[in-house]
């Protein structure tokens, strides 16, 4: 009967101890972003806790992120990383399917095939040609009201600044911005489309200042040598922009004007389909966005 006692407690014993364990382990939301989007990653690195990590990292450093020893306390995966190549999120997507972990790409056009091969992966996105669309209006608006014609020739006259090689969501806002400028009636005249380092945008701006209304830059980046040096001629917009981030410090300059997308929106996205997930909840319900195939847009914050 001792022995008997002995090996009930015994067993007690362990299996609280294991109990104690189990309760010991937290796991937590794993967020990529990538340098690109710092400013994204320092908003919300400072509200970090124990059910989220945030590490600044680009995409393709995942293996260093997802190990033998990390992955067992991933609860998801949230990519935010605008140059991803489709290989490297479909491992990514093979990792979390082995782990039966959502995971979510944000603001990418990933391959469906990828997306449509693991019940739990979703790219999270905006409709950017609405964007371009909206940021259109906003233009039409201050042509009317604001912007100077320098040369009193009634046409809108700029120059477009740009990396090098643009993405897919700088090329889908620019040519939907474009086509909405043109339906709107502004008479347009395009004076160059240059690429330039963010070294250089500056210098350039100010050399041009007088014979443009505007420049549309392309480069979130190259915005922020504007604030303190540019000198703007005449009244009214003169630097118009795509700014992605989670807050706009733009806005004390009158001479620019951004496209702005609020990164807030993203992971509240997120959440929300992660809470469906968690209460087994199917098709999703309560979503203020639209989605298609796994592919959730959300709409813009101009």
């Amino acid at each position: 009967m001792k022995k008997l006692f002995h090996l009930a407690f015994f067993v007690f014993l362990c299996f609280s101890f294991s109990a104690c364990s189990q309760e010991e382990i937290i796991k937590y939301e794993l967020n990529i972003i990538s340098p690109s989007f710092e400013n994204v990653y320092n908003y919300y690195s400072v509200n970090e806790s124990d059910s989220e990590k945030y590490v600044l990292s680009s995409a393709s450093g995942y293996a260093e992120l997802l190990t033998e020893e990390t992955l067992p306390l991933i609860e998801s995966i949230t990519i935010c990383d605008e140059s991803i190549d489709n290989d490297t999120a479909g491992a990514i997507v093979t990792i979390a399917k082995e782990i039966n972990v959502p995971v979510f790409f944000l603001m990418n056009d990933i391959d469906r095939e990828i997306i449509s091969g693991y019940d739990k992966a979703f790219c999270i996105s905006a409709d950017y040609q609405y964007i371009g669309e909206m940021f259109a209006i906003k233009i039409n608006e201050i042509w009317k009201t604001g912007i100077t014609d320098k040369d009193d020739n009634q046409i809108f006259t700029f120059s477009v600044i740009q990396p090098e090689t643009m993405n897919n969501i700088q090329q889908m806002f620019y040519n939907s911005m474009l086509k909405n400028i043109e339906l709107l009636g502004i008479p347009l005249e395009q004076l160059e489309e240059i690429y330039l380092s963010k070294g250089d945008v500056l210098n350039y701006c100010m050399d041009n200042k007088k014979k443009n209304e505007a420049y549309f830059i392309l480069e979130s980046n190259y915005l922020n040598v504007f604030p303190d040096a540019y000198e703007p001629s005449g009244d009214g917009v003169e630097i118009l922009g795509i700014e992605f981030g989670v807050e706009n410090s733009y806005t004390a300059y009158p001479y620019m004007l951004m496209c702005f997308i609020d990164y807030t929106e993203y992971f509240d996205a997120r959440d929300a389909i992660m809470a469906n997930i968690n209460a087994k909840v199917y098709p999703f319900k309560n979503l203020d966005y639209s989605i298609i195939d796994k592919y959730l847009y959300i709409p813009a914050t101009i």
